[in-house]
C-alpha cells in the first residue's frame, strides 16, 4: 500500500514539514493496516514539532497524535477485527499520513454512522478531559473545579464532561468574547485578563477540589493556590514554553520545578502532578479503549460535541499548525482522503 506522510522534518515555524511517498509494508502479526481517513491536529502536535516537551520525539518524525480510517488489512492472530471496519486510535505520533500500521489492541471501533471526522474531532480532547476527570482527579457530583482555557479543545471538553457528570461547580477562565460561552455549559465564567482568578474563587464559596492547568510556568503555583486541603493540581501542558513562535526551555523548568515539584516537598495535604496518558494506562492497562470507547458513545449519541469542526486536507498539515498556533476557536482535522 503507498501512503502519504507528512514529516516534521526540523523545529522552525515555517518549512517544517515535508511530504514523503513511501510503500506502507502488510501488516505484521498482532497488528492491522489503517487507511487513515481523518487525524486531529492539537497544540501538543505543535509543542513537539517545536521541541518544547522534553523526552519528545526527535526530527524527522510524524506529528500527529489521533487518527480514524478503516482497517485495509490484518496480521496473523488478529480476530477480532476484520477489513472494512470503522476504528479510531491514540499514538504517540504518525497520525500526519494516510496510512499506518498499529497493534491491534491499539484501535478501538468507531460506531456504526458516525463520520471519520466527527470521531477524530472528539477522540484526543475528550479523551484526555476524561481520564483527568474521572481517573485523575476523580470529579463526582458535588465536586468544585477549576479549568483553564476553558474555551479551547481541552476546556471545552472538561465543562461538556461535568455537564454530564452533574452536580460539578466549575469555574472556567477565558477571554472576554468567550464567557458566555462557558456559561452556557454551567460554568461560572471568569475573564482571565480583567480578573483574579483566585479572588472569583474565594468570593464563590472559597477553594476548589481539582484545578487543571495546561499554562505552566508560574501558573501553575497560583492553581495551586485555590486548592482545598486534600485539593489536585492536575498540569497537562506548558503552553507558556511557546511564546512568540519561540520555544522557552525557562519557562518549561520553572513550571516543573516550582509549580509541579515544590509543593511536594512541603506536605500539606494538596497533591500536584503532570498528567500523561501514557503513564496512566501503564497503571491501568484496561483504561485505554475503556475511555475511548466511552467518548467515541458519547459523541455518537450528541452528548458532545466540538466547538467548530474545520477540515483541511493532509498536505496543507503545516499550514494547520500555524492556525492552531495563532489561536483557532475550533478542532482542526485533517482529511487525509483528500
Amino acid at each position: 500500500m503507498q501512503t502519504t506522510q507528512m514529516r516534521a522534518v526540523n523545529r522552525d515555524a515555517a518549512n517544517c514539514l515535508q511530504v514523503r511517498e513511501t510503500e506502507l509494508p502488510a501488516p505484521p502479526a498482532g497488528q492491522v493496516r489503517v487507511r487513515v481517513e481523518a487525524a486531529g491536529v492539537s497544540y501538543g502536535d505543535l509543542l513537539f514539532q517545536r521541541g518544547v516537551v522534553p523526552g519528545g520525539p526527535k526530527t524527522p518524525f510524524i506529528p500527529g497524535c489521533d487518527l480514524v480510517g478503516v482497517v485495509d488489512a490484518v496480521g496473523s492472530g488478529v480476530t477480532d477485527l476484520e477489513p472494512g471496519q470503522r476504528v479510531c486510535a491514540l499514538v504517540v505520533s504518525g497520525g500526519y499520513a494516510d496510512g499506518m500500521n498499529l497493534p491491534a489492541e491499539r484501535v478501538v471501533p468507531v460506531p456504526d454512522g458516525m463520520s471519520a471526522v466527527d470521531a477524530a474531532a472528539v477522540s484526543l480532547n475528550y479523551f484526555i478531559a476524561h481520564q483527568m476527570l474521572h481517573r485523575v482527579g476523580k470529579v463526582t457530583s458535588g465536586s468544585r473545579i477549576l479549568v483553564h482555557g476553558a474555551s479551547g479543545g481541552v476546556g471545552l471538553a472538561f465543562l461538556q464532561l461535568a455537564e454530564h457528570i452533574g452536580g460539578v461547580t466549575v469555574f472556567g477562565t477565558a477571554s472576554a468574547a468567550n464567557l458566555d460561552l462557558l456559561r452556557r455549559h454551567g460554568a461560572i465564567a471568569i475573564d482571565y485578563r480583567a480578573d483574579d482568578f483566585a479572588n472569583v474563587i474565594r468570593d464563590n464559596g472559597g477553594k476548589v477540589d481539582v484545578a487543571y492547568d495546561p499554562i505552566g510556568g508560574t501558573h501553575f503555583i497560583r492553581s495551586y493556590s485555590v486548592l482545598r486541603r486534600g485539593g489536585r493540581l492536575v498540569a497537562y501542558g506548558q503552553n507558556d514554553a511557546l511564546r512568540n513562535g519561540k520555544p522557552s526551555l525557562r519557562i518549561g523548568a520553572i513550571g516543573f520545578l516550582a509549580g509541579i515539584a515544590a509543593p511536594k516537598l512541603i506536605p500539606d495535604g494538596r497533591t500536584t502532578g503532570f498528567y500523561n496518558a501514557l503513564a496512566l494506562e501503564k497503571t491501568q492497562p484496561h483504561a485505554y479503549r475503556e475511555d475511548l470507547t466511552e467518548v467515541l458513545s458519547l459523541a455518537a449519541a450528541n452528548k458532545i460535541a466540538v466547538r467548530e469542526l474545520i477540515t483541511v486536507p493532509l498536505r496543507d498539515a503545516e499550514e494547520a499548525l500555524q492556525r492552531v498556533e495563532a489561536g483557532v476557536a475550533g478542532k482542526i482535522v485533517l482529511d487525509c482522503t483528500a
